[in-house]
């Protein structure tokens, strides 16, 4: 098996996903308003997706990052559907989108 090196675009790849996936998980924490939210995890989703392809890079494995990658694209595309439709829903209850008022649901 080769060594390879990591070089610097390497390690900035690696600082750039990591960077996406914190900025995505603070967003999803400090966040009340539902469709920030929704963004927050659509930033965290791109970042481990740019993980994925980083990894099978350094692996020599690209075909299967790519597939890993398509798969998490098709989990997130539902994903992002059902949350968007959460989202109608809960802006028809409360115009304010806060989540805070969803504590109030009764189901």
């Amino acid at each position: 098996m080769p060594v390879t090196t990591i070089s610097f675009a390497d390690d900035a790849t690696l600082a750039l996903s990591i960077v996406l996936f914190l900025l995505g998980l603070t967003g999803l924490v400090t966040q009340r308003k539902i469709i920030k939210q929704v963004f927050c995890l659509k930033i965290m989703l791109q970042g481990v997706s740019l993980a994925l392809i980083h990894a099978g890079r350094l692996q020599g494995d690209l075909f299967l990052a790519q597939s890993m990658v398509i798969s998490a694209l098709i989990v997130e595309a539902v994903v992002i559907a059902v949350a968007l439709a959460l989202i109608v829903n809960v802006y028809r209850h409360y115009p304010s989108g806060d989540v805070d008022d969803l504590t109030r649901l009764r189901g």
